[in-house]
């Protein structure tokens, strides 16, 4: 939303507006991420000492998903975090009318090759005309510890 606000503003629309179009950009963010291990949501108290160790051990990797500002638990895959994540990138712009300007995949700290299989994959789709890699701040980072990816964009 910083980038358009910023996009809008560059092209001389008033501040007013710019809020305005950002107000009903808000509701369109659809934005999700796959955690590797729930290890640091147990840490945080955000999830039982069951859960954390059933999930590891079954190798669940859960996507938690932002609707109306709650984060809440979408679809669990199984696996490795490089065989996952292809596949969560595939399941959550698969169907969705997109706005083609840009996607974000956003990490704390997955490896090089890890993203480059996610890139991979949102190329392969030819849905977004620009690809924009960033790091998670330090609270995703802290809650969700590293390994943590995510897939953001706007709707349409």
């Amino acid at each position: 939303l910083v980038i358009e606000a910023a996009e809008m503003a560059e092209a001389g629309m008033p501040a007013a507006d710019i809020v305005k179009e950002l107000e009903d950009l808000r509701a369109k963010v659809d934005a999700s991420f796959v955690i590797d291990t729930l290890e640091y949501l147990h840490k945080g108290g955000r999830c039982s000492s069951v859960a954390a160790l059933g999930a590891n051990l079954l190798k669940l990797k859960p996507c938690i998903e932002v609707v109306d500002g709650r984060m809440r638990v979408g679809k669990k895959y199984r696996g490795s975090l490089a065989a996952v994540l292809p596949v969560y990138a595939s399941d959550r712009l698969a169907g969705k009318s997109v706005r083609r300007k840009r996607v974000f995949i956003t990490h704390s700290g997955c490896d090089a090759e890890t993203v480059s299989l996610v890139r991979d994959k949102v190329e392969s789709l030819g849905m977004f005309d620009e690809i924009i890699e960033t790091r998670a701040g330090c609270t995703i980072t802290c809650h969700c510890g590293p390994g943590t990816l995510g897939v953001l964009f706007i709707r349409n």
